[in-house]
């Protein structure tokens, strides 16, 4: 009785720390309750020898924890080598990022991945409606939703990425929990995700549920029918608006952003070739004036970014903990779970054009890429035991 309640009591702030992480991103306070549910992992882990045993014998997650683990210790440890060090932090912070998959995998075999993963959806849904009526409706078609809700995501980008990403999760939640009305919100985050006016997370947002529609499709024609109704519903209503001139101008400025992304991950790939095989270190920035004359410090690609920080060896780093997870998606085909390997696709794609770094405190890199591989990284159950 005791150790089953000690098992339990780190869940319940993690779902807290899942919830209100995405309402507040970055907000310090917020990450007391993360606090919180690590010292009780921890000490969960010490004290019950049944979870201690369960963790160590978990061969399908051991070996993406450990690849895991060898990509957050190597840039770490490029504070040695880098034009300004901040070992302390980046060891922290990877050891937060560590911990934070160990507290999901935990859940997950908890048979709590439903809750985790629905605090997060409900998150983002509570975000959307905060940042709708944070908004000057004056401004609801032209703003992109811009600096409407003081605790949002810093870049209007990344906030579309949180609404992308929760239409997603929204397939996980409803499958989880056998209860269709959790696709209910999905609308609200479609709208807001289009006001964005954000390509980056949309286009990330289609090729995931393409890639994944396509394997093994199994059609539900009630869910496509009701999917094309909301969507001429939408496309009437901004058709009439006027956002819809405006959406298309936005993707007809695709061709200008483009190529100036490629002058900075040109400008980056020529900087990083400067120190091919261990990269600049952990706190690297770029100095390049884009096409637009503004002057630019990220690469705009989180590969690039890794490239340039890591070097080869860092890169290599990063692409085996990105193939071990493709190879945990054939665990979730196996048990039917397209949803998570879209989550990844998704996470992926979006990051592919967008970002710098995700070694951080919990902040939006937490929600956009780190849960994502979290999800992929712990196979389902059932698999796990069968084994």
């Amino acid at each position: 009785m005791y150790s089953s309640k000690l098992q339990r009591a780190s869940f319940y702030p993690f779902a807290a720390f899942m919830f209100l992480s995405v309402i507040f991103c970055g907000v310090s306070r917020v990450n007391v309750l993360f606090h919180i549910s690590l010292a009780l992992f921890l000490i969960t882990m010490i004290v019950v020898k049944e979870m201690r045993e369960r963790f160590l014998n978990d061969k399908s997650f051991l070996p993406a924890l450990g690849l895991l683990l060898a990509f957050l210790l190597y840039f770490s440890l490029s504070n040695l080598w880098a034009e300004s060090s901040h070992l302390r932090s980046a060891l922290s912070h990877s050891f937060y990022i560590l911990i934070f998959f160990c507290l999901y995998r935990h859940c997950e075999i908890a048979n709590k991945k439903k809750y985790i993963i629905g605090a997060v959806y409900l998150g983002i849904i509570a975000l959307t409606i905060l940042t709708f009526f944070y908004t000057n409706e004056k401004y609801l078609f032209t703003a992109r939703l811009n600096r409407a809700f003081p605790y949002a995501p810093d870049n209007v980008i990344d906030l579309g990425g949180y609404m992308a990403l929760g239409i997603l999760l929204s397939a996980i939640v409803a499958r989880e929990t056998r209860n269709v009305w959790f696709y209910a919100p999905v609308p609200l985050l479609l709208v807001g995700l289009l006001l964005t006016q954000s390509r980056g997370p949309l286009l990330a947002l289609i090729i995931a549920i393409g890639l994944v529609a396509c394997i093994k499709p199994k059609w539900n024609i009630k869910l496509i029918f009701l999917g094309l109704t909301i969507i001429m519903i939408l496309g009437i209503s901004f058709y009439y608006s006027g956002f819809f001139e405006i959406f298309l101008k936005r993707l007809e400025q695709a061709d200008k952003a483009g190529s100036v992304r490629l002058g900075i991950w040109q400008h980056a790939f020529e900087v990083a070739k400067e120190r091919l095989f261990f990269g600049w270190g952990f706190n690297k920035e770029l100095s390049f004036v884009n096409g637009f004359k503004q002057h630019v410090t990220t690469t705009h690609s989180l590969y690039f970014g890794v490239f340039l920080k890591g070097g080869l060896i860092g890169l290599a780093l990063f692409l085996a903990m990105i193939v071990y997870a493709f190879r945990q998606c054939l665990h979730h085909l196996a048990a039917d779970h397209k949803a998570e390997v879209a989550v990844l696709v998704f996470a992926l794609v979006f990051y592919s054009t967008q970002g710098m770094f995700v070694i951080s405190n919990p902040r939006e890199y937490w929600v956009l890429f780190w849960i994502p591989l979290a999800i992929v990284f712990s196979t389902p159950v059932k698999n796990v035991l069968q084994k």
